[in-house]
């Protein structure tokens, strides 16, 4: 099997995304990038630990969070399809509906995936000491060097 064949059977998992946190997301992966030596690959795989990471939380720890986040003031939006593990995806669907059932929550896959990258975006900025890099043109397409 090819390629390009394998990874049009991959499961995927698309983000609506607002512009504003497609770039919040992008400067958090690249401090990330710099920050450790075990940090992210890929922007995927930054994406995917914040979503593993938002699906430990509990249903009213996850809309504490959400309360706390500032509104998106960036209307423009656009959508992206990325490669995730299936088990995941699973994942984020029976959050999204365990916050609905026991809070009354109703989000959208796009939704809840926007608010893990928010939290693992203010993450990122709190290692940094309160700052990330402006979000680059294009993303880096493997870690530096300097790290093995």
């Amino acid at each position: 099997m090819s390629r390009s064949e394998t990874a049009a059977k991959a499961p995927t998992m698309s983000i609506y995304w607002r512009r504003e946190v497609h770039e919040l997301a992008r400067s958090a992966y690249v401090a990330d990038l710099d920050a450790t030596p075990a940090g992210p690959e890929f922007f995927v795989d930054w994406m995917r630990r914040a979503l593993e990471e938002h699906v430990d939380l509990t249903p009213k720890a996850r809309s504490e969070i959400a309360d706390k986040l500032p509104e998106i003031s960036d209307r423009r939006s656009f959508n992206q399809t990325y490669p995730m593990p299936v088990d995941l995806i699973a994942q984020v669907e029976a959050a999204v509906a365990k916050d609905r059932r026991e809070l009354g929550r109703v989000a959208s896959r796009s939704a809840f995936a926007l608010d893990a990258f928010r939290v693992a975006a203010d993450k990122a900025r709190a290692r940094r000491g309160g700052t990330l890099p402006p979000p680059p043109n294009h993303l880096p397409n493997r870690r530096p060097r300097r790290f093995g």
